[in-house]
Order: structure tokens, then sequence, then C-alpha cells
């Protein structure tokens, strides 16, 4: 069903970039500086370009984000590794003491549950 969706979306845009593309024929001149200009361009060729160069320039900022992150995740899981195996080297000892239960305090009196203002169930 999902695929079906994405290529009702993918021919709307087609038929979008299409119908801008027959309505937008008339050829301009782009005037750059110190007195340069292009040769006479469709309308729609100059605005397709703007927008695949701004995608190209979204690609390459997000491919230096996504090296940080893939660093950051291999440092981050070589210290689980190191804590993990730390874990797993500790002594039958400290994992007897730390296994210990709790002792639960014992039960307030009715006179000092009434000093904290806890009720009491019976």
């Amino acid at each position: 069903m999902g695929s079906y969706v994405k290529a009702i979306l993918l021919l709307i845009v087609l038929v979008i970039l299409v119908t801008f593309g027959i309505n937008n024929l008339e050829p301009i001149r782009l005037h750059y500086y110190f007195g340069l200009s292009s040769m006479p361009l469709p309308l729609y060729g100059v605005v397709y370009g703007a927008m695949l160069l701004g995608i190209f320039i979204g690609m390459l900022v997000g491919i230096n984000s996504r090296f940080t992150q893939r660093k950051k995740i291999k440092t981050l899981q070589r210290e689980n590794r190191e804590l993990k195996a730390k874990v797993g080297e500790e002594t039958p000892e400290a994992k007897a003491t730390e296994e210990q239960p709790v002792t639960e305090p014992e039960e307030e009196s009715e006179e000092e549950s009434e000093d904290t203002g806890e009720i009491q169930k019976f």
C-alpha cells in the first residue's frame, strides 16, 4: 500500500515539474559580475538548476554531520564494550555484596505516622 502512495506522490510531483517547465519556456540571460552574462537559457532550466544545486549543497553539509555521528557512535560502542567487560570481570565477592537484600525499615507507630501526615492502612 505504501508503494502505491509513493508512486502517486512521485507522479504528482513530476506532473507539476513538467507543467511548470512548459509554462516557463521564455529564454533569459543571467548577468554575472564584471560584465559577464550567460547564453540564453529557458527559465525552467535556471529554476531546476538552482534546485539541484541546493540539494547538492545540502547533501555535502549532511555528509559532515554523518561522519561526526559515526565517529561518536564508534567511541560510545567502544566505551560500552569496555564497561561490559569491566562488569563481567567483577569478583564474586563484590557481586554478592551488591545482591544482598536491603533491610526494610520497621513500621512506624501511629504517633509517628500522625506527625508525618501519612495515612495508616488497616
